[in-house]
C-alpha cells in the first residue's frame, strides 16, 4: 500500500505533534472541533478539512486522537463518520485511550465495510509526540499493521504488535493501572520519607537504586516536584478516566482488583482542584501544612 495523504482526527496535545511529524513525510489532512487547534495545525502545513468525514474522504490512513468513547463513537460511527467515508482497502488507525467495548464497535464497523482497522493506543506524552518517540501498543492483523507500518514509523520509537483487534486498548490500560497505582503509592512513600526528615533532593537521588524505583520516581521527582511546578503532561484527568476504564474492563472480565479502586483517589483529587495539573501533583493531597 503506498500512502501519499494522511488524515488525522483530534488535533490536540498529542494529535498536533503527532500529525507535525507525519508531516515531514506526508501530505498530512486533519480536523479538530477547536478553531485555535486547527490554526496551529494549518501553520505547520497542514490542510484543514470541514469535518471528520471530508478528512476520510481525501486521506488513505486516518487516525483518530480522541478524548473520549463519546468522542469516538461520535466520529467514527454512523452514516456521516469516517468509516463510512473510507474505501474498501483504506485503513482507519484509533491512537484513543478508550474502552474495549468501543474498540469492538470500531473493528466490527471496518470489518462490514472492507476497511482494515486497528487499536493502536501510545504511551508517551506530547514530549514523545513531538519528538517522534512514541510507542505504539497495535491490536489487528498483521496485514493490516504492515500496510501502514510508513505511517507509524515517524512518529513512533517502538511498535509493539500485541495481538488481535483489542488488544492494544487492553494492554494499554493495563499498563495505564499499573502507572496509576505507582502515582499513588510514590505520593504516599515520599509523605513518609519527609514526615521523618528526609528532604525531596535526597528522596530522588536515592530511591532509583532500590526496590523503590519504578516509571512514575523516573518521571516525577525531576520533573515535577522537585521544580514544585505541575504544568500537565498526563492531566489528573486523563489518568483518572484511564484507571476508571481499567476498573471496567476488570469488572467486565472478572478479574478482582484486591488492591481497590484506585480511580477513587483520582476523583477525589479533581474535586479539590488537580484536575487539570499533572497528575504528578497527587502529591498535594499529602501536604498537611
Amino acid at each position: 500500500m503506498t500512502v501519499e495523504t494522511v488524515g488525522v482526527v483530534g488535533l490536540g496535545a498529542m494529535g498536533l505533534p503527532m500529525a507535525r511529524e507525519l508531516g515531514a513525510r506526508f501530505r498530512v489532512v486533519g480536523y479538530d472541533v477547536d478553531d485555535a487547534r486547527c490554526e496551529r495545525f494549518e501553520a505547520t502545513g497542514g490542510e484543514v478539512c470541514e469535518s471528520p468525514r471530508a478528512v476520510a474522504d481525501d486521506a488513505a490512513v486516518v487516525l483518530l486522537s480522541l478524548p473520549s468513547d463519546d468522542a469516538v463513537r461520535s466520529v467514527a460511527l454512523g452514516s456521516d463518520g469516517v468509516v463510512a467515508a473510507l474505501d474498501r482497502g483504506e485503513v482507519l488507525v484509533d491512537t484513543s485511550t478508550v474502552s474495549p467495548g468501543v474498540t469492538d464497535a470500531l473493528a466490527d464497523a471496518c470489518g462490514a465495510a472492507g476497511v482494515g482497522f486497528l487499536d493502536a493506543p501510545v504511551h508517551g506524552g506530547p514530549r514523545n509526540a513531538d519528538g517522534g518517540t512514541l510507542t505504539f501498543l497495535v491490536g489487528g492483523p498483521t496485514v493490516t499493521l504492515d500496510r501502514v507500518r510508513e505511517v507509524l514509523d515517524p512518529m513512533a520509537e517502538t511498535v509493539h504488535h500485541v495481538g488481535g483487534h483489542g488488544t492494544g486498548i487492553a494492554l494499554k490500560l493495563a499498563s495505564n493501572y499499573v502507572f496509576g497505582h505507582q502515582q499513588l503509592a510514590l505520593c504516599e512513600a515520599l509523605a513518609m520519607a519527609r514526615a521523618a526528615g528526609v528532604d525531596d533532593e535526597t528522596f530522588a537521588a536515592v530511591v532509583p537504586d532500590t526496590g523503590g524505583d519504578c516509571y512514575a520516581l523516573d518521571r516525577n521527582m525531576e520533573r515535577f516536584v522537585l521544580p514544585g511546578r505541575f504544568d500537565p503532561e498526563a492531566t489528573g484527568r486523563i489518568v483518572r478516566k484511564d484507571m476508571e476504564l481499567a476498573e471496567r474492563m476488570a469488572s467486565d472480565a472478572g478479574v478482582p482488583l484486591l488492591s481497590g479502586g484506585v480511580s477513587h483517589v483520582y476523583r477525589y483529587a479533581e474535586r479539590v482542584g488537580l484536575a487539570d495539573l499533572d497528575t504528578a501533583a497527587l502529591i498535594e493531597l499529602f501536604e498537611f501544612d
